[in-house]
């Protein structure tokens, strides 16, 4: 049994050693040998296969590593294996390989595993020969990193002996408290350090001493030859013996933590702690084996250096190499010399590698071949691997040496676990992060996100210490606070360093300050707030920085640099987090002066106090309080002295503020929430009165002179502005001409000359008009947003003429909501001031938005008109006589005003409506005509100069009657017919006789229909092209019926925001009898299938004619159902047929149109309604065509009237519907063909839970199913492309606003088809919170930011989901989401990729850290520009393909559609290659996407302003562009 068992162990080994492990049952053997009872030899040789590396890959590679780490650790459990087995495994295997190198004087000396070995238990039996009366001795190590230390470590370890390094930098006081605590007998000795440390406390101990180098001089010491000769005279040590009564439960040995306040603390390992820990690292590092060669500086008496680095290498049987010295520059000396493939290091050895390397060649632009040759020149050529250990390194360090094939990893680790908890995984580095756990460890965050742990590699508790609070039931509380996401791990801050406000909010000290950690101009900041009403820092720079050397003695500048810093760190932290303040200070924190721990960690209580003479001063009010009973007013510092006063001098006596030795003074009462301040009143809900961020409200303070006259002139040199929340404007309470101070007079300042013309208005003085007019029309600048919302105080001006005339002076800077909204005030207020007298509006200075506000607000007016009170009547008719002024006033928006002037005609509205817009109709046609005035009966040929006539330019097709002919020539002679018509039907051409030609009209006779005779007019002109009407000649129908069909086709037409529906209408002459129509060029949708009915019925194409159908199914009973929705739900086209539609054939075309409307009647019962469509569209058609099959009938039917109807109209249609079929004769009939209540409530339930599912959406994801299926191995690139080709093709952001989850849908239905449940259920929860508005389809960021954060999502869904985000990026663009943190708010930044003219690839993206604004801040600098950023500033960057930031831009929003542009600023480098115009473009596209219209920028560099397409527009202060 034993014999087999060894052979199949073999057998399993030769195969990994063959790289055959895929036929391996190791797994299964390993699970036999613990079911079963074997040898311990036998798991001992398993163990020994679980440290090779081709064992450790394959259970990698086959996610076994959890399960294959389990079994190891009952192995290592039931054979009692330890330290000493494993160095007597590596000794038979690795025999002659070598263990150790050292370093002396340039030469190596190295050791092999088996000389290893034979010293180790050399060592052994010396300390064997330590016992005293079968007492084992408890073995202390001081010293530095040197063999003798290994030697005497690995033979405690290996047989038996209680081992205790103490740390070599730790004080006399903690040695001897470790010696003592311990319970050391024998202290082995190494090193000058070493020796003095001992030499200090010597005399005040019993134990012995052994030196392990010639460093050491201790009277009480043996030397090391004297130790070995002792274990020479022992002849009862026995090695297997010895190793047999090691126990892997027995604490082994002790290490001991740096106390920094209290006495260190011992934490106890046993041999199950540090062999599960060997094995775990090997299956985390898998790539790691025996040809590996570490290079090792860090001490022995710490985990890594011990654990991670000796024992590691040892369990690897790798090489250990001893550093010479941990000296930067003898490192880099090793390093030639060892050649390593493993680094383990501080950050700033990395660092000093870095900064090396940026010495000598540029890093951001220098080919990669010629800096990857010199760091290997640097590193030896071997090295492969690297961890930074214990301190932060910043992540563009750990991208840089991964670029360079150097795999640096990150990690956290405690004493306590051994060393190592978490570690990146190779290939899977996250910024900022320290990796997933490692195998084998248990991780929990506690609810303060505290970490806790546990595992057979967590040490069991503190020595002598049962009262630990930090070991709890099996776990180990860290005392660190964590965040995880996705199986990452990130620090927060230590939880004793974490404390509260002033208001109970909790601050993470660490998490702040390591925000600053990536600047080079800052060495040391320090965050003060704990108990606080706000937070601020210590800032130490780094004087060897240059942007700090350029800026000495430049203290403003200085300050600029920090002040932007710390703008910019603010931006990536929560409110309450943010820094309000800072002092440079003027030594760095130091150990000496008790402020930093052995390890350089802030004793944050010690520095609190040794600042507190700089702390104070910045929590100094920059105010002075003024009391009266329970309220407080705060004046500004710069307040009082721009007044010229002390602040004792300043009182408030509840009334007003006075100055005792001046004689301002400053209206103030305060009486519970009304304020009087000055000449005006407000509310206020809050106890206290900051008047810094009043005065940062100029919308409140503007008109109010006895503020401003307190204040002084220098609030109108106020640059930013932010809202005061709480605070809002009452009334008026004083005032009367205005006694102007002139020390307040401003030349040329807009916001004084708005605060001017405000206060001339408020006091009835009309030249106030032309003040506002000249800073509108010219000098306005920024300040729009402002002055509208300080006039929105004081719309409600006594005199109503007033009120009116504001609104014409001021329309410019009004939305059209907004606009509205004034006037309806001004005119109820009119009214109600001079009944009877007529309310009169200049349009002149509006502009389209408020237009289309204005017709929407008469759209949105015309259900509920009836109910309406008189005054709404009248306010109604005086806006259809506005809508009439702007057509005639504009004639481009001609056919808008036109449409919806008819609209108020056909509708039920009371008669005086009804006869104002009949009368605004003609006002306008009146107007309209008048401005296009009569074509001249004679034009000249321009080339000849030969007269002609009308009569010259037209040809008449033969089949056309004379009678006709004398008709048609003699409306186009006596008319302005031609002209209004191409007008109206071309790009706004105005064309007359002399544009035409002579022969230039061909008119042709298209037939009879309906009464009317039909003629088509081709029109030549000179410069305009070639164009199409139509004029429909009255042969039967009453002057009234095609009076009425007139307006309905007007109606029918394309208004504002719709689309025509028949043939855009032209004009009509009722006194020629005939009217003018769009030319629409096409067949009938019966023409068309009758030309193809043999195609039909072939059935080979039975699924093409299938989706055909679909197509004209749900287009043409959406078209009809849009007329029905026109005429108010009361006409509609009988019979509906194929016969009177025109349907473009490609699905993603749009633009059905009836091509007649006379057939209309009305609507009796919905049921009839909807059966018609379905029997007399659908089925008829069916019928006549053999061939065509309806996929879908009810469902579409339903969908397309949603469409029309729109979704809350629609729905309420088919609730109506439902109803009705209950009490339906029909009834019966409807449900044999489908029509049921249960089927609408189906199709209700979905709309309610998914949205409507339009017909751009199905036909979309229909054609990309298709294509898919006709290119099953397309590339995630080739998906995206044509994706964005349909999202394009099918306009599906039109949809958005009516159908705010159709980019879901489509991406749902598309690229996620096949995505796992909860991306599913997730996109569902998205559709409800769109559907009902509590997300913007304009603005997903936040909730993808969240989704990607909650879910696991593998490449492809990432991929898809940055183009679900942005659809409008090119596909053949590279782009991509990343997620970053901002306080406590995640959010997706767009990563553009673009090729500039070097050929290089560049990155284009928001700052993702600080440090990337503070170093745009830096080529501002160097571009010498002086800027100062804030806290409304955003950021747009460039980045080279190595991540070295080359450029960028940044600016501010204004309002909700306006943007300023501050600066564009590119390295000079890269200013040749077309960088700047593609962040140009990008810039444009991401202002577009977030709804910006309007971008402004100041007077500066103008040419290269105007290449992008920005002008100059006075009244915004600089150039524009819009988007």
């Amino acid at each position: 049994m034993q014999l087999d068992l060894e052979k199949r162990i073999k057998h399993e080994e030769e195969l990994f050693r063959k790289n055959k492990p895929d036929d391996s049952n190791l797994i299964e053997l390993s699970e036999e040998c613990l079911s079963s009872n074997v040898d311990q030899g036998a798991i001992h040789a398993i163990l020994d296969m679980g440290h090779l590396q081709n064992v450790s890959l394959y259970m990698y590679r086959k996610n076994l590593t959890d399960k294959w780490f389990n079994i190891l650790l009952k192995l290592i459990k039931k054979s009692n294996y330890h330290v000493g087995h494993m160095l007597n495994q590596r000794s038979n295997r690795y025999g002659n390989d070598i263990a150790f190198n050292i370093i002396n004087e340039g030469e190596i000396k190295s050791l092999s595993y088996f000389t290893l070995w034979s010293l180790v238990k050399e060592v052994g039996r010396s300390l064997s020969s330590l016992e005293q009366d079968h007492q084992k001795p408890i073995i202390g190590i001081l010293s530095h990193n040197q063999l003798n230390f290994v030697l005497v470590d690995l033979a405690c370890l290996a047989f038996g002996y209680r081992v205790v390094p103490i740390p070599l930098n730790a004080t006399t006081e903690h040695v001897s408290f470790i010696i003592e605590h311990s319970e050391i007998t024998h202290l082995f000795l190494g090193g000058k350090k070493g020796n003095d440390i001992w030499s200090d406390i010597n005399d005040r101990s019993l134990i012995k001493a052994i030196a392990m180098d010639e460093l050491v001089r201790s009277i009480k010491s043996l030397d090391w030859e004297q130790f070995l000769e002792i274990g020479d005279q022992s002849i009862k040590f026995d090695v297997d013996k010895q190793m047999s009564t090691v126990s892997i439960n027995s604490t082994q040995s002790i290490m001991y933590t740096s106390g920094t306040t209290d006495n260190p603390k011992g934490i106890m390992f046993n041999q199950l702690n540090m062999m599960s820990k060997r094995f775990s690292r090997a299956l985390a590092l898998p790539e790691i084996g025996s040809n590996d060669i570490f290079l090792c500086y860090l001490p022995l008496y710490h985990t890594f250096g011990r654990y991670f680095e000796m024992m590691g290498s040892l369990f690897w049987g790798a090489t250990y190499s001893f550093a010479a010295s941990p000296a930067f520059n003898s490192l880099l000396n090793d390093f030639k010399i060892i050649k390593p493939t493993i680094f383990i290091s501080i950050p700033k050895r990395w660092v000093q590698l870095y900064e090396m390397l940026d010495s000598i060649l540029d890093l951001g632009s220098d080919p990669k071949r010629d800096i990857s040759r010199k760091l290997k020149e640097i590193t030896g050529g071997n090295l492969k691997w690297g961890l930074s250990a214990a301190g932060y390194l910043d992540p563009d360090i750990f991208t840089f040496f991964y670029d360079q094939n150097i795999k640096l990893l990150s990690g956290y680790g405690m004493t306590e676990a051994t060393g190592g908890i978490t570690m990146t995984p190779p290939n899977d580095y996250q910024s900022n992060s320290v990796g997933k756990a490692l195998p084998g460890i248990k991780l929990k965050l506690e609810k303060d996100g505290e970490l806790c742990l546990k595992g057979p590699y967590v040490a069991e508790g503190y020595f002598k210490d049962n009262e630990s609070k930090v070991f709890v039931d099996g776990w180990f509380h860290t005392e660190d606070i964590f965040k995880e996401n996705n199986g990452h791990y990130f620090i927060i801050d230590r939880k004793k360093d974490i404390y509260k406000n002033s208001r109970g909010q909790t601050i993470a000290p660490q998490k702040i300050e390591n925000l600053f950690q990536d600047f080079e101009s800052i060495k040391t900041v320090f965050l003060v707030g704990d108990g606080k009403e706000f937070n601020t820092v210590l800032v130490y720079p780094n004087f060897e920085n240059q942007n700090i050397a350029k800026l000495e003695g430049k203290a403003n500048e200085i300050r600029e640099l920090f002040s932007s810093m710390i703008l910019s760190v603010n931006s990536f932290l929560s409110p309450f987090e943010r820094i309000v303040n800072y002092v440079v200070i003027n030594r760095d924190f130091s150990e000496e002066n008790g402020e930093l721990t052995p390890k350089g960690t802030f004793i944050r209580k010690r520095i609190l106090e040794n600042f507190e003479a700089i702390i104070v001063p910045l929590y100094e009010k920059n105010y002075t309080s003024l009391h009266f009973n329970n309220k407080e007013i705060r004046i500004p510092k710069w307040v009082i002295r721009e007044i010229g006063t002390l602040d004792r001098n300043i009182t408030w006596d509840g009334q007003a503020i006075s100055i005792r030795d001046n004689s301002k003074a400053l209206s103030l009462s305060w009486n519970s929430k009304k304020v009087k301040l000055g000449d005006f009143s407000y509310t206020f809900d809050n106890d206290i009165l900051d008047l810094n961020t009043f005065i940062q409200s100029p919308n409140l303070w503007l008109g109010n002179f006895g503020f401003t006259d307190f204040i002084g002139a220098t609030i109108f040199r106020l640059m930013d502005t932010k809202s005061f929340e709480g605070m809002s404007f009452e009334k008026v309470v004083s005032g009367g001409a205005i006694n102007i101070d002139d020390n307040q007079k401003v030349a040329d300042n807009a916001l004084y000359d708005i605060h001017r013309s405000i206060r001339l208005y408020i006091d009835g003085d009309s030249s106030s008009f032309s003040i506002l007019r000249d800073v509108i029309d010219g000098r306005l600048g920024n300040w729009s947003t402002v002055l509208a919302d300080a006039l929105m105080n004081f719309r409600y001006h006594s005199n109503p003429i007033f009120r009116t005339k504001l609104i014409d002076t001021i329309a410019p800077i009004l939305s059209g909501s907004l606009f509205i909204d004034f006037l309806k005030d001004s005119f109820k207020y009119h009214v109600k001031q001079n009944p009877g007298k007529g309310f009169t509006f200049t349009i002149e200075r509006t502009n389209d938005d408020h237009f289309h506000c204005l017709i929407q607000y008469l759209r949105n007016s015309e259900n509920d008109i009836n109910s309406a009170d008189l005054i709404m009547h009248d306010f109604i008719k005086t806006l259809l006589l506005l809508v009439a002024d702007f057509g005639t006033l504009h004639p481009t928006r001609f056919t808008w005003a036109r449409s919806e002037l008819v609209s108020w005609q056909l509708n039920d509205a009371p008669k005086p409506i009804h006869s104002t817009a009949q009368k605004a109709y003609y006002i306008l046609i009146k107007g309209f005509r008048s401005w296009i005035g009569h074509s001249p009966s004679i034009g000249v040929d321009r080339e000849t100069g030969e007269e002609y006539h009308w009569k010259d330019v037209i040809n008449f097709d033969e089949n056309i009657r004379q009678k006709h002919r004398d008709i048609i020539l003699k409306a186009i002679e006596e008319t302005s017919l031609i002209k209004e018509s191409l007008f109206l039907f071309s790009n706004n051409y105005l064309v007359d006789l002399n544009e035409i030609p002579k022969g230039g009209i061909w008119i042709t006779f298209l037939g009879s229909r309906n009464n009317k005779n039909v003629f088509r007019f081709i029109v030549q002109t000179r410069n305009f092209g070639n164009h199409n009407l139509v004029i429909n000649l009255n042969e039967g129908f009453e002057r009234d019926f095609i009076e009425d069909e007139t307006k309905w086709l007007i109606k029918m037409g394309a208004g504002f925001k719709g689309k025509a529906l028949s043939e855009n209408f032209g004009g009509y002459w009722p006194e020629h009898n005939l009217y003018t129509e769009e030319y629409i060029q096409g067949e009938t949708l019966d023409d068309y299938l009758e030309r193809n009915k043999e195609d039909i019925k072939d059935k080979a194409r039975i699924d093409r004619w299938q989706m055909r159908w679909l197509h004209f199914i749900w287009s043409g009973i959406q078209a009809y159902q849009e007329f029905w929705e026109r005429t108010n739900l009361q006409l509609s086209i009988q019979p509906p047929s194929p016969k009177n539609l025109i349907i473009p054939q490609h699905d993603y075309k749009i633009g059905s149109r009836l091509i007649s409307i006379s057939s209309r009647k009305p609507v009796k019962s919905l049921t009839e309604h909807f059966l018609s469509l379905y029997t007399e569209y659908i089925i008829t058609t069916e019928n006549k065509y053999p061939g065509l099959h309806h996929m879908s009938d009810w469902e579409v039917i339903f969908t397309a009237t949603i469409q029309a109807l729109k979704v809350n109209k629609g729905k309420r249609v088919l609730e109506h519907l439902k109803d009705e079929l209950e009490s339906s004769n029909i009834a019966k009939e409807c449900e044999l063909i489908g029509l049921t209540k249960g089927r609408i409530n189906q199709f209700l339930d979905e709309i309610l839970n998914l949205g409507v599912l339009t017909k751009p959406v199905v036909f979309a994801s229909l054609r990309y199913e298709r294509w898919l299926d006709l290119n099953p191995k397309a590339t995630m690139q080739a998906k995206s492309s044509i994706l964005q080709d349909l999202y394009k093709d099918y306009d599906l952001d039109s949809l958005l606003d009516e159908y705010p989850e159709t980019r879901v849908r489509f991406f749902m239905m598309t690229c996620f088809k096949e995505s796992n449940v909860d991306l599913y259920n997730e996109f569902k929860t998205l559709i409800k919170d769109l559907r009902s508005k509590n997300i913007s389809p304009w603005n997903l960021q936040e909730r993808m930011s969240e989704i990607q954060l909650k879910l696991e999502l593998n490449e492809q869904e990432k991929f898809f989901f940055a183009r679900m985000l942005f659809p409008n990026v090119d596909s053949a663009d590279y782009i991509e989401l990343v997620a970053t943190i901002h306080g406590r708010e995640a959010r997706l930044n767009l990563v553009t990729q673009t090729e500039c003219k070097d050929g290089k690839i560049y990155r284009i993206r928001p700052p993702f850290l600080p440090k990337e604004i503070a170093r745009f801040h830096g080529i501002l600098t160097e571009s010498s520009l002086l800027v100062t950023f804030t806290s409304s500033h955003e950021f747009l960057l460039t980045f080279n393909n190595r991540n070295r930031l080359t450029g960028g831009l940044y600016w501010k929003k204004l309002e909700s559609n306006k943007a300023h542009l501050e600066w564009v600023a590119i390295r000079k480098k890269y200013q040749m290659i077309e960088l700047s115009k593609r962040l140009m473009s990008d810039f444009f596209d991401r202002m577009s996407h977030d709804g910006i219209e309007i971008i402004t920028v100041g007077f500066y560099a103008q040419e290269f302003f105007a290449k992008h397409g920005f002008k100059i527009e006075k009244q915004h202060g600089g150039m524009v562009k819009r988007l």
